[in-house]
């Protein structure tokens, strides 16, 4: 499992409310920016949660036990983002190196999306 925190900047996402500091609303809005532009690096998504701060990834069409989920961390702002890979347990070796690979590259991916956007920063990689 790979996990981003960083600082998203709650106000900008709810104009709302802009002295709000709740970040639900920048939940969501994470999860659709990945949704979106995950593509763009080879990857498809699908919302797996009826809240829709949960995405499910595949590449070529071919599913694979990946997940992207972004919750709040903290009230001052701080998210985390896991990626979160779920083998199957009888999975060969060279399946779980190529997934290994899948997961750097979707952490690439997810990491690149989220730096383009302004309302995010102080990005960190926990283990």
């Amino acid at each position: 499992m790979r996990k981003l925190q960083f600082t998203a900047h709650c106000e900008k996402h709810n104009p709302a409310s802009p002295q709000s500091n709740d970040c639900d609303t920048t939940q969501a809005y994470v999860a659709d920016l990945l949704a979106q532009q995950l593509e763009q690096y080879g990857f498809k998504t699908q919302n797996i949660c009826t809240d829709s701060k949960q995405l499910s990834v595949s590449v070529e069409n071919h599913p694979l036990p990946l997940s992207v989920t972004c919750r709040k961390k903290s009230e001052n702002g701080l998210l985390m983002c896991e990626i979160s890979s779920h083998p199957e347990e009888e999975q060969d070796w060279f399946s779980r190196i190529e997934m290994q690979s899948v997961i750097k590259q979707l952490a690439q991916a997810v990491e690149n999306t989220l730096k383009q956007d302004k309302s995010f920063a102080e990005f960190e990689w926990k283990s």
